[in-house]
Parts: C-alpha cells; sequence; structure tokens
C-alpha cells in the first residue's frame, strides 16, 4: 500500500513539473513575442587564437545583409537567418545565436582554424576541412607556408596527410616553416631552426624520412652543430646526403662530390 501511495506522489510530482515547464515555456514565449530588441551582443570566442573577424566586423556584416535586429520585436527576428548570413563569411566556421528574456540578442562567433598558408599564384589559407580562406594582410598565424608548384588537387591527396602528421607531433610542428613543392613533384622542407633546406624527395614514406632526419639532429647535430649543411637530402632509403655550407650555390640536387652521407 505504501509502495502504491508513493507512485502516486511520484507522479503528482512529475505532473506539476512538467505543467510548470508548459506554462513557462508559454509565458517566455508570450513575452519575447511582445519584446522589443534593445541590443546585440557579440562575442568571438576564440578571439585569443585566432584573429580574422572581430566583433566590429560581425556588426558591419549585420549592417550589410540589412539585418538590423535592435528595434524589431522579438517575434520578427529569425534567428537561423541571422546564423546563415554570419555563416556565409569564409571565415567563420559556428556561430550560436538567440534570444534573452531581457530583450537581447547574443551572438557566438567561432572562426575557421587555418592549417596551411599556400603561396603560389594566389595567396590563401586552408582550414582542417580543406575550406579556403583569402589572405588577410597584416595577420600572422605560424602554420606551414606552401608553395612551389603545387595544385589544390595535389595539396588534398599528398600534403594534406603530411600537414596532419607535422601537426600531431610537437617537434615537426613546431620545426618546419616551409614546404616547397618543385616541377617534378619532389618536396623541399625549410625549416624554423637550422639554416638549411631539407630535400625529402617524393612525399611517400615521410614519417621514415623524418625518422632519419631524427635521428641526425639528436646524435649528429647536437654536437657538431646545426649550421654546418646547406642542404639535406631523405630521399634514399639507405642514408641521408648532407651538403656542406661553401661559398658555391647549393645545387638543386646534391651531387657525389663536396657530399657526405650519413648512414
Amino acid at each position: 500500500m505504501k509502495i502504491r501511495w508513493k507512485i502516486v506522489f511520484i507522479s503528482i510530482g512529475c505532473l506539476l513539473v512538467v505543467s510548470y515547464l508548459i506554462f513557462a515555456g508559454i509565458s517566455f514565449s508570450g513575452k519575447l513575442s511582445s519584446e522589443v530588441c534593445h541590443g546585440v551582443q557579440v562575442t568571438v570566442e576564440d578571439s585569443s587564437q585566432i584573429g580574422f573577424i572581430t566583433s566590429k566586423e560581425i556588426y558591419r556584416l549585420l549592417e550589410s545583409r540589412n539585418l538590423n535586429l535592435v528595434g524589431q520585436t522579438m517575434k520578427q527576428i529569425d534567428i537561423s537567418k541571422v546564423e546563415r548570413a554570419l555563416l556565409k563569411n569564409q571565415y567563420i566556421n559556428k556561430v550560436d545565436c538567440y534570444k534573452t528574456l531581457d530583450g537581447n540578442i547574443k551572438i557566438s562567433v567561432w572562426q575557421r582554424k587555418p592549417i596551411i598558408h599556400v603561396m603560389t599564384t594566389e595567396n590563401y589559407y586552408l582550414d582542417d576541412d580543406f575550406h579556403k580562406m583569402p589572405f588577410v594582410p597584416g595577420y600572422s598565424t605560424y602554420v606551414p607556408i606552401v608553395s612551389g608548384t603545387v595544385s589544390l588537387g595535389y595539396i588534398h591527396n599528398k600534403l594534406f596527410p603530411f600537414i596532419r602528421f607535422l601537426q600531431k607531433n610537437e617537434f615537426w610542428n613546431a620545426q618546419v616553416d616551409q614546404i616547397y613543392v618543385q616541377n617534378d613533384s619532389t618536396v623541399e622542407l625549410v625549416p624554423r631552426v637550422g639554416d638549411c633546406i631539407i630535400n625529402l624527395g617524393s612525399i611517400d614514406r615521410y614519417e621514415q624520412k623524418l625518422d632519419k632526419l631524427m635521428a641526425l639532429y639528436t646524435k649528429a647535430f647536437n654536437s657538431i652543430g646545426w649550421n654546418r649543411y646547406s642542404y639535406i637530402d631523405l630521399q634514399y632509403r639507405d642514408r641521408v646526403v648532407c651538403t656542406k655550407k661553401s661559398d658555391e650555390p647549393v645545387p638543386e640536387k646534391p651531387e657525389a662530390e663536396g657530399s657526405e652521407p650519413i648512414q
């Protein structure tokens, strides 16, 4: 008998809670319908990490799309339309827009994060979703620069797996400054530390090639110095060929003479 009464009390309690939520929702909806929008609050959530767009630019973007929200009733404002309009911007990845009970519209914006900067006949960024973003003068980001003879297809199919590998490795992510693609699709790297060019050859087997370079860094360069060589060739399976610095121009491919093979 006690168990039955307990079930009854629980059922009544649940009914009261549901009734309150329905009443509150109707009241809130009714108030919002007649409430006039007093202001728009924009927050760029990742502004400390990425600087493509600012809150002021979001306000200007809304104005340019004739989305003048202040003064309209909340019923008139379509927040999904606001979100769609902002998402058309090439630098915006995500938008969260909602109405508040005190008559404001709050907009939270997240930007797209570039992972490479492509500098060829065009100048643009690509994010992890392969979304293209125009270059922004004055904006600096520590992502690898890709240059040379390179197409979007080559970047997508060949370089993106390599870029993601670099991203996941703390050392290589900090070390690789530029990726240069030759006419024959061989790849050269310009490091942030060390005054030399690193030749990967073809992009395949990049993990094994960088493992050989890491061994060279740790076993040789720490004792002989990082600035002894001008060119490091990793394309061979069984050796690394290093060209010493000299007054002569560094050849595109290291020759047997004047080069030091390192096993």
